[in-house]
């Protein structure tokens, strides 16, 4: 069976830049929080490197993503499947917070049916 190839290189600089500036973090920040020079994530973001699978799996933690959301433009699945990029931040909110977003997002269904 023939993979379909999606992209011919991978790039998760953008996205990972993108993902630490919505979270307000500087890349000095996640540099500090890694034990990591600052040039390092600063050549992660631009895909001068990709970074050790090590590296990957604490951007993951420090950021509440999983490396799905990081792939998932080059992983063959389902559109359904992949994460909306708007959704970053739900974890950090509080219970509360989170509890008034679900029970809008169960009403929007209700409403929509």
């Amino acid at each position: 069976m023939k993979l379909e190839k999606k992209k011919s290189k991978i790039k998760i600089g953008n996205l990972l830049k993108r993902t630490r500036k919505s979270l307000g973090y500087t890349q000095e920040d996640v540099a500090e929080m890694l034990d990591l020079a600052s040039r390092y994530i600063s050549d992660i973001e631009r895909d001068k490197t990709k970074g050790s699978v090590d590296t990957l799996v604490k951007l993951c933690n420090i950021y509440h993503i999983t490396p799905t959301y990081i792939l998932q433009e080059y992983l063959d699945i389902h559109d359904d499947f992949k994460i909306d990029p708007d959704l970053i931040g739900f974890y950090e909110l509080t219970a509360h917070d989170k509890k008034v977003v679900i029970e809008l997002i169960q009403y929007m269904n209700k409403k929509d049916k």
